[in-house]
């Protein structure tokens, strides 16, 4: 008989479970319940578990820790960036060979491997651990998140599907440990607000669901991904160092281990020796930590560890921790609006939460009736997504007249998501929401006859910072007048899949759906379409060539918003992807006509102008030359570019000379590599002339540019700006 099983896919642990006529964790091969997820590739062999984690100091670049942060992540996230700038890991953190900025791949024994493939791995081992204990598996409840974005969750999904799993629901951490709670088990009509406090070895999560007869409806989510177990190990691990330094009368102990040859070696073993100490003072008052021949001093004097740690010398160290997590807990009521008067019971799950600090302190703020604990709050999560697995799963025994099965599960939206269109990004979905959700956004096209419009969505937008989820492109088959509006309908699903259709206005019937990149191949060829539409936008293509290009990339668009299946492994995307490049090229082979040419240079022009010597352009001239660029557009014509382009022609034949100017900072360039003492020298006569122009010092300027010019000269005579500025650019 198939089975379906639920899986904790942890950051540090992972834990499997099966229900039949009870819930249980399956043990692996060492006896235990938890898994460790580490990763390790010794030779050929990939292995997994705490053997690999307790021998990482043989091989730390091949040995992979907390995979799932990298789950789908780009090279420029701020999660990433953290990573690959944190000394704990030391394997290489990389962008994908072949991909684009959406992707991010980790080096093993040389090679790059997606973070999908990785947990794919993790996966595989808990599928097997399975296997050997109640047979053949074919689906899974897989738990994520709370936080995981749709990239995320869709990484997710592709990593089981790799390790030969069916997804039967990714299911939120938090709701599985409700489930494991048997907070469902409600009488008909009653109702029960729960907080879920999850502080696991890698990251704190917080959830607040309202059950009402077996559904559960997700109202918000909060946390820190960087708080956790580690940050109260690494307090143990540098007060252990501080006793040593005291017992021994080391000024900087710290630096001792760092320039040891064993420094890796002897980092981790007094990790694992602080993180058993913790452990182990959740049941006793004490614990010893004690390495033998830990390290050689400067004088080859031996170093022992020996240190007695208390609950309480403890307690003093993880108070602070605490104190974050309680106040991450009135963050999230504030922001969802919640009294905590509202809250039924705070459930207690993950591995920190075991200890005694923690109950204590939460018990201090919120009384005793509130908290609930669980004899091992690790397994909650993983029993959870059992039970629901049982339920799902197409074989599986009736359960018992006494247990309440479960309802559909509602979520709310974790993230802030906006979409750019054009300039600003505009919100469309509020974080805390319930889902499915669905919102309108209307745009306008700003030109005539406008084609295509490149769509692209974020999250959590702040401070000028933004993390791109993914993009699509959308093409008008109607020739409509600029100012024409365009309707983007919007909708996120449950497990905050994104779909996007888009028609216009009172046209509802010629709706068409944006296929949106999922960070594979689709994303490498969407990206790689972006960037050649960028470049055709830009002033060195003639009218032709633009055309020619637009045209194939309208029937690229239209064919990828025709994929019967949003698959980001289609091959159909490679085959996509190679027509945009065969048409690029074409294209640039293309040649421009004289008029075509001249239309060119006084674009050209303009942007030097604006964006070189602002400060030297009137303010009439700087503001028109503004106006006027955007609507020479390409998808006009001629005939109306005709007009703008003469308005142009006029302004910027007032100001040669700083066209002139400007072939001095370019030359620069190339004189760097023959002579950089001559490169800096028409760097310095470039910004001396800028200052005497904007101090009206006519005489000087002009002066100090003939001698620019003729030193300009000895290096290059070409003084083609058109292509002098874009080159640079």
């Amino acid at each position: 008989m198939k089975k379906a099983i639920g899986i904790d896919l942890g950051t540090t642990n992972s834990a499997v479970a099966f229900k039949d006529t009870s819930v249980k964790i399956i043990r692996n091969k060492d006896n235990e319940e938890l898994t460790r997820s580490c990763i390790g590739l010794r030779g050929d062999d990939f292995l997994i578990g705490d053997k690999v984690y307790r021998d990482i100091e043989r091989d730390p670049v091949n040995t992979i820790l907390s995979i799932k942060r990298l789950m789908g992540g780009s090279i420029n996230d701020k999660m990433v960036r953290k990573m690959k700038n944190n000394d704990y890991y030391k394997y290489g953190i990389t962008s994908l060979k072949g991909g684009t900025e959406d992707t991010v791949a980790v080096i093993l024994g040389g090679k790059q491997y997606t973070p999908e493939q990785l947990s794919a791995k993790i996966l595989i081992k808990l599928k097997k651990n399975a296997e050997e204990s109640e047979g053949e598996v074919t689906h899974a409840v897989i738990t994520v998140p709370a936080y995981f974005t749709e990239k995320q969750k869709n990484a997710t999904r592709i990593a089981a599907r790799s390790a030969g799993l069916k997804v039967q629901k990714l299911l939120a951490e938090p709701t599985a440990a409700a489930i494991d709670y048997g907070i469902d088990n409600l009488k008909t009509g009653d109702a029960k607000t729960v907080l879920i406090y999850d502080f696991g070895g890698g990251t704190f999560d917080l959830s607040i669901l309202n059950i009402v007869d077996g559904q559960y409806m997700e109202a918000g989510t909060g946390g820190d991904r960087w708080l956790g177990g580690d940050d109260i190990d690494k307090k143990l691990y540098d007060f252990v160092l501080q006793k040593v330094a005291s017992d021994y009368f080391i000024d900087d102990i710290h630096s001792l281990i760092e320039n040891n040859s064993n420094q890796d070696s002897l980092e981790k073993e007094l990790k694992l020796k602080a993180e058993e100490a913790k452990i182990q003072l959740s049941s006793s008052q004490s614990a010893e930590i004690y390495i033998d021949n830990f390290m050689e001093d400067e004088t080859d004097e031996i170093i022992d560890i020996d240190v007695f740690v208390s609950r309480e010398e403890l307690n003093k160290h993880v108070k602070q921790i605490i104190n974050r997590s309680i106040d991450l807990i009135e963050e999230l009521l504030k922001e969802v609006g919640y009294e905590i008067s509202m809250i039924d019971n705070i459930l207690l799950v993950g591995g920190t939460s075991q200890i005694p600090l923690v109950k204590e302190m939460l018990v201090e703020k919120y009384g005793v009736e509130k908290i609930k604990s669980s004899e091992k709050p690790m397994r909650t999560v993983a029993r959870g997504a059992g039970i629901l697995s049982h339920r799902l799963g197409d074989e599986y025994e009736k359960p018992v007249k006494s247990e309440k099965t479960i309802d559909d599960i509602s979520y709310s939206t974790n993230h802030n998501y906006f979409i750019e269109l054009k300039g600003n990004p505009d919100k469309i979905i509020e974080k805390q929401m319930p889902l499915p959700i669905e919102t309108t956004k209307i745009y306008k096209t700003t030109v005539k006859n406008q084609k295509i419009t490149k769509i692209e969505i974020y999250a959590d937008v702040e401070d000028d910072k933004k993390e791109k989820q993914t993009m699509g492109f959308y093409t008008v088959d109607e020739e409509l007048p600029a100012g024409s509006e365009i309707v983007l309908d919007i909708r996120m699903d449950i497990d905050e899949t994104l779909t996007i259709k888009a028609s216009p206005k009172k046209e509802k019937k010629k709706s068409k759906k944006i296929i949106l990149g999922r960070g594979q191949k689709d994303s490498k060829t969407l990206n790689f379409l972006a960037d050649k539409l960028d470049d055709f936008r830009s002033y060195k293509y003639g009218e032709k060539q633009r055309e020619f290009f637009l045209s194939k990339a309208e029937k690229a668009i239209d064919r990828i918003n025709s994929l019967g299946v949003d698959d980001p492994y289609s091959e159909e995307w490679n085959e996509i992807g190679e027509s945009i490049f065969y048409s690029y090229e074409k294209a640039e082979e293309m040649t421009i006509t004289e008029d075509e040419y001249n239309s060119e240079l006084a674009l050209t022009y303009g942007e030097i102008l604006i964006n070189e010597y602002p400060k030297l352009v009137e303010n009439e001239h700087l503001n028109l030359i503004k106006k006027l660029l955007p609507e020479i557009n390409i998808n006009q014509g001629p005939t109306l570019n005709e007009q703008a382009l003469e308005r142009l022609k006029e302004i910027t034949d007032q100001y040669t000379v700083l066209l002139v100017l400007y072939t001095v900072k370019v030359v620069s360039n190339n004189a760097a590599e023959e002579n950089p003492s001559d490169a800096h020298r028409l760097l310095q006569m470039h910004v001396q002339i800028v200052n005497h122009f904007k101090h009206r010092r006519w005489d000087e300027a002009f002066a100090l540019l003939d001698k620019a010019i003729e030193l300009r000269d000895q290096y290059s005579q070409e003084t083609n700006l058109a292509d002098m500025y874009h080159l640079r650019k």
